[in-house]
């Protein structure tokens, strides 16, 4: 299901799903600028909320797509799970961690390239 199309205007998946990552990129960015210690920790609610400023689209498709590239984060070792519990998963990012240097090194379009890149190899 590449493009839905509607009345007000035609739906990619692929773009969507581009941007939902490239602004989940802005929110790590942010708050590792931000960040007084050595561990930021963030629900996919608080991403969407941010989400929410740039995009006034359904908030709850969207925060299954943020889910997701936190996941696929987590799998690849750049973020940890820090909690589990009933109202979800708590991800953490400490500044020890090689992926805490590329955000405050690097622009998200700029990380996000070589996150694809790494995932093609």
């Amino acid at each position: 299901m590449a493009e839905i199309k509607t009345l007000s205007r035609t739906y990619s998946d692929k773009i969507d799903s581009y941007r939902v990552r490239l602004i989940t990129l802005k929110f790590l960015k942010d708050q590792v600028q931000n960040a007084k210690g050595n561990l930021i920790t963030f629900r996919p609610s608080k991403v969407a909320q941010d989400l929410h400023i740039y995009d006034r689209q359904d908030l709850r498709a969207k925060t299954v797509l943020i889910r997701t590239f936190l996941d696929d984060l987590v799998q690849r070792g750049y973020i940890t799970v820090v909690k589990r519990s009933a109202r979800g998963k708590v991800y953490g990012l400490y500044k020890s961690n090689k992926f805490w240097d590329l955000l405050s090194t690097y622009e998200p379009d700029k990380i996000l390239e070589l996150l694809e890149t790494e995932k093609i190899q």
